[in-house]
């Protein structure tokens, strides 16, 4: 199972190739519009983030291996860190567009790679 916190096109895109490579896909979701449109793309169960933080936990029936995280906004994206951690996956990646100063920040909150990426093609992750 793997989670990934789908903000902008990279995110999007992500899914897509994960779907694609036959991964069940569970994607975290800030808003009902966000969720409709991951959704959309087919096999994927979306868990809305707010309900995650106060139940601070998955389904049993996940188990979380790799958590992806991609960088929208600096308070986002550490909320969503925090959130993918206590979810326990054996590694978190933070995939990030524009901020190398940013690193030392998310790898005190526990992620385990930052990846740097302008161009939204993370396919490479797999």
């Amino acid at each position: 199972m793997v989670v990934s916190t789908g903000q902008g096109e990279a995110g999007k895109n992500f899914v897509n190739v994960l779907l694609q490579r036959g991964f069940a896909v569970v994607v975290l979701v800030h808003s009902e519009e966000e969720g409709e449109q991951f959704q959309s793309l087919g096999a994927v169960t979306v868990r809305y983030i707010q309900e995650l933080a106060f139940r601070n936990q998955l389904p049993p029936e996940f188990a979380v291996k790799n958590a992806f995280v991609f960088e929208n906004s600096l308070p986002q994206c550490c909320q969503d860190i925090e959130l993918c951690r206590s979810l326990c996956p054996q590694q978190l990646y933070v995939v990030s567009s524009n901020r190398p100063h940013v690193e030392l920040v998310y790898k005190g909150l526990g992620a385990t790679y930052v990846i740097h990426s302008r161009s939204g093609d993370v396919s490479f992750l797999l």
